[in-house]
This record gives structure tokens, C-alpha cells and sequence, in this order.
């Protein structure tokens, strides 16, 4: 399916029609009810002064409370139910937007985080307030047209006036709408640089502090933050446009009538009666004209929003993947890379059996990363193929792989959470595997991981193992897991993984620490992209490549 802006806000309102339609009604009823006040006062001030009945007078008097009853009950029920239909269409778009980012086949253009973030919060929230917007452009467009006509059936002269204007604001508005969403697309663009900044810095705070980088970060922040400032300033000088005008034209329609309508009455064309129901209309028509301008600004605003939540739902898929068959026998725990070519692989093949731990010494990033993302699927190589259980990767559903091999990487993001939900409920063995007993203390004194902004280099890489052993998957591949630890905390890690997923779970590492690399049942080397040796820790060591790549 391709989205578009149209389609965006269709599917936000796919299970509120009934709520944002009887919002609409009840905004409607609640503006025609207050067109029609003046006109009963009007009825009423001429019923007393022509027959000077009070029993006549009364009954208008009790016609206008009973339509006062009326607009009350809609005004405020209009409220919460529009409130909760907004809240529904927001979450709706919300939910498809994270449903897509988080899609096992990926994005093939990444985004910045701040951005994905600004769009699936901000951009979601601004849609689902299109419930508002409607409610608001509709009932304001009711209330104009019954008030006319009310003015038309009081004088036509004073209905042909307020006509004029109304014609007026009709061919002016979408003149004014244009540059105003061009304006509010461009104040979105920049707010969402601005958040992806931002998240960029405090996700780097630490790295920043180390390299004494805070002082250019921050004046980068300040110049992306200074152009989402007059991003809003011109896109808020549209708006005060918009809304200056047509509140100009609603001012000029109120003295309009009143003028005219003044010279009738003096003419004796119009009673007393009249003369007030008109001036009461000519002036109710001034908020009616403000509710379409609020329409106009807002529909430029969610257009704009609209279309930012379609781009990123348009985003191609990394990699193709079939779909989850609903059973499917299962899958041996070995894996085998065969022939593997891209950028960087030059043809490599790897085998895997059933309960091995086997470690891959890759001293080229590029190479490392190329091969953790076929493994993955993260991305497709030019060539080879990837076999879990013998099956070939690419036949499987990307739920399935992921969930029978998982690729964990050397930055794993922890997220808010308490202990439980980072390892499970019964967490002792992987805390102890991973050398973590201690950080799980500390988090159950404070409650939560906060997102590991509480926690130093190393206690965030051992808290991230132990979720990745507590995953317990039949495949797991680990990327440097402990590269931020000391050499006698690395070597009873390495200990700790080998005891818990002996023979039982097949365990890959790409490493170049030597307390790893010595609890592996076999080593291989990888260099040019290719398998060049591959033994045991101990045989390998002689071997000049080996021992340039793990002991310089």
C-alpha cells in the first residue's frame, strides 16, 4: 500500500467515524443553536412591543432557555467525546508508525532517531486532532449557512451583506492556506533536525564528556535550534495572516449590517425586533468565520503532518521476507555461511554445528558489520547464502529467524525498565554468567535501568548479555561482548557464557579478547573477507596473521 497524506488521516479516523461524526453533530447543533438566540430575543423584543402580551413573551423567553438547555448539553458533550475520538486516531497512527520502524524487514534509508521520535509523537498527535479540526470546519460552516439564511429570511439586504462577505472569505482562504502549509511544512521539517539533534547529544553525553566535545555540541544544537525557531516565527506569521484576515472580514461584516440595518430601521423597513436579531446574527457570524479560519490553519498543519507520517510508512524494506506460516517444524541449532560476498566479504564460508562456541576474529569493522547483517538479515549480500538448520535463511520469516538466531550488537540500547523485564524472572543464572549480580543490586535499589544512564560502560555491556543469555535463543551471536571489561572480569564472563550454553545452545562471538577467544571450542580468522585460519586459541597463536589481529 502507498501512503499518502489522504490516506494518513482516513486511517486515523477508520475506527472513530462514529465518534468524530457525532462530535460533528453535536458542535453543529451547539452553533446553530446560538445563531438562533438573537433570533427569539428579536421575536420576543417585537412580541412585547406590538401586542404587549406577557404570556407571549414568556413563551419566547421559555423557547430561548430551552435552546440555551440544548446548546449546553451539546457544547459539553462534545468535549469528551471529540477528546476521546482525537486520543483514539492519534494512537491508531502511532501505532502503525512504530509497528513499521520496529518491522523485522527494516527500513533501507534509516533515519535519525530524534526524527522517527518527533513524527511518531508530535506529527501522530497533530493528526489525530483532525477530530477538532472537523468538528470545528464543519460546525462553522453550518452556523454560517443557517445564519445567513436567517438573515436573509430577516432582511434581504442585510442577507445579501452577509453573503458578500462570506463569498469573500471562501476565495480567500485557500489563497492564504497555501503558503501557510508550505510555511508549516517547513516549521516540521525543522523541529524534527532539532529533536534528532538533541537525541543525538544526550544518547553521545558520555562520549561527548570524554572527548571534551560538549561546548561544539551544544552550538550545534544552538544553530539547529535557532532555525526550528524561525521556522515557527514565519510559519506563525502565516497563521497570524490567515487568521488576521478573515477576522478582519468577520469585524467588516459585523459593521456592515449593523450600518445597514440601522438605516432600515429608521426607514421603517425593519422592526426593532429585527433590528436587534440582525445586528445579534451579523455579530454571532464573526465567530463562525473564525472557526473556518482555525479550520484552514490547522488543515495546512495536519497536511503537512500527514504527509511526514506517509513518508516514513512509504520507506522501502531492507531485506524481502516471506510471511509466518501457522506451524512450522523446528530448526536445528546450526548455522552456516557459505560463499558470502559484498562490500567487503571476498567469498567467506563458515559452518556452525549444534552446541559449538565458535569465535571469529574480524580486526576489519566493515567485514565484521557486513557479516553480522546477513546473519541477521539485516541487509541482503550480493552473494552466498545464509542456512539456520539447514534452512536457507531468506526462506524463513524474519519473526522466525530473528527469534530462532539472535544477533545482539556491540551498542545494545537498554530501555526504562525494572529488572525483571531486562531478564526475566528468573534471572540468577544469566546475572551470573555475565558477571552481573551486582548491577541487578543497583537496579533493584533504584528501581529501574533508566536507560542505563545510571550505569558506567561496563555495567551496561554485562546488564545487556544477560538479557541476551536470558533470551536463551538456540543461535546467539555476540559482537565484542566484552570489550569494556577488565581482563579478570572478561575472563569469568567468558567462562560464565561457555558453562551456560555448553552443548546445549550453539554460541557465536565475534571477539579479539583473548579470555574468549580461550574458552572457544574453535577459532576462525577472517582478513580480506575471507576464512584465512582457524583452530583452537592455542594453535592459532602461532600464526603470525592471528597473532597480529588479537595480540597487538
Amino acid at each position: 500500500m502507498r501512503w499518502t497524506a489522504g490516506s494518513v488521516v482516513r486511517f486515523a479516523f477508520r475506527r472513530v467515524r462514529m465518534q468524530a461524526g457525532l462530535t460533528v453533530a453535536m458542535v453543529s447543533v451547539h452553533q446553530v443553536c446560538e445563531a438562533t438566540t438573537p433570533v427569539l430575543v428579536g421575536l420576543a423584543l417585537d412580541g412585547a412591543i406590538t401586542d404587549g402580551s406577557v404570556p407571549g413573551t414568556l413563551s419566547w423567553v421559555a423557547a430561548l432557555a430551552g435552546v440555551y438547555v440544548v446548546l449546553s448539553l451539546c457544547g459539553n458533550g462534545a468535549g469528551p467525546v471529540g477528546t476521546r475520538a482525537a486520543t483514539r486516531a492519534g494512537h491508531d497512527v502511532r501505532q502503525a508508525i512504530v509497528a513499521r520502524v520496529l518491522d523485522p524487514r527494516g527500513l533501507a534509508k534509516q533515519r535519525p532517531t530524534g526524527e522517527t521520535l518527533s513524527v511518531a509523537s508530535s506529527d501522530a498527535a497533530v493528526v489525530g486532532e483532525t477530530v477538532d479540526a472537523l468538528s470545528t470546519g464543519v460546525s462553522g460552516l453550518v452556523a454560517l449557512v443557517v445564519a445567513t439564511v436567517a438573515l436573509l429570511i430577516t432582511s434581504v439586504t442585510l442577507g445579501l451583506v452577509a453573503l458578500a462577505c462570506v463569498v469573500v472569505v471562501v476565495f480567500v482562504a485557500p489563497l492564504l492556506a497555501r503558503p501557510l502549509q508550505q510555511r508549516s511544512e517547513a516549521q516540521q521539517e525543522a523541529a524534527a533536525h532539532s529533536a534528532a539533534v538533541a537525541v543525538d547529544m544526550v544518547e553521545g553525553l558520555r562520549v561527548l564528556g570524554g572527548l571534551g566535545a560538549q561546548r561544539n555540541a551544544a552550538a550545534r544544537y544552538r544553530v539547529t535550534s535557532q532555525l526550528s525557531r524561525r521556522a515557527r516565527i514565519r510559519a506563525g506569521a502565516a497563521e497570524a495572516l490567515f487568521e488576521g484576515v478573515t477576522s478582519t472580514i468577520g469585524g467588516f461584516l459585523l459593521v456592515a449590517v449593523a450600518a445597514v440595518g440601522a438605516f432600515l430601521a429608521l426607514d421603517g423597513d425593519l422592526t426593532p425586533g429585527q433590528l436587534v436579531a440582525g445586528v445579534g446574527l451579523a455579530q454571532f457570524l464573526v465567530e463562525p468565520v473564525s472557526r473556518l479560519s482555525y479550520a484552514g490553519v490547522f488543515a495546512a498543519t495536519v497536511r503537512a503532518s500527514a504527509q511526514r507520517i506517509a513518508d516514513l510508512l512509504n520507506t522501502p524494506y531492507a531485506v524481502a521476507g516471506p510471511a509466518s506460516p501457522a506451524d512450522r517444524p523446528p530448526l536445528a541449532a546450526s548455522l552456516t555461511v557459505s560463499g558470502l560476498t559484498g562490500e567487503h566479504l571476498r567469498g567467506l564460508s563458515l559452518d556452525v554445528t549444534e552446541g559449538e562456541l565458535v569465535a571469529v576474529v574480524a580486526d576489519n569493522l566493515a567485514e565484521r558489520a557486513e557479516l553480522l547483517d546477513a546473519i541477521a538479515r539485516r541487509r541482503e549480500p550480493a552473494a552466498g547464502t545464509v542456512h539456520v538448520g539447514g534452512v536457507p535463511a531468506e526462506t524463513l520469516p524474519l519473526d522466525v529467524l530473528h527469534a530462532h538466531v539472535a544477533v545482539v550488537p556491540h551498542n545494545s540500547a537498554l530501555f526504562t525498565e525494572p529488572l525483571p523485564e531486562v531478564v526475566g524472572g528468573d534471572p540468577a543464572p544469566y546475572l551470573a554468567a555475565a558477571c552481573a549480580e551486582e548491577v541487578a543490586a543497583l537496579i533493584r535499589d533504584r528501581g529501574s535501568v533508566h536507560s542505563g544512564r545510571n550505569l558506567s560502560g561496563g555495567q551496561q555491556q554485562r546488564l545487556s548479555l544477560a538479557r541476551a543469555l536470558a533470551a536463551d535463543p538456540p543461535v546467539l551471536v555476540l559482537d565484542e561482548p566484552a570489550s569494556a571489561l577488565d581482563a579478570v572480569t572478561e575472563a569469568a564472563v567468558a567462562a560464565g557464557i561457555r558453562e551456560l550454553r555448553r552443548g546445549r545452545r550453539t554460541t557465536i562471538v565475534v571477539t579479539s579478547s583473548a579470555g574468549l577467544l580461550a574458552v572457544a571450542d574453535r577459532v576462525v580468522l577472517v582478513q580480506n573477507g575471507a576464512l584465512v585460519a582457524e583452530g583452537t586459541h592455542t594453535d592459532l597463536v602461532a600464526d603470525e596473521r592471528y597473532a597480529g589481529a588479537v595480540l597487538s
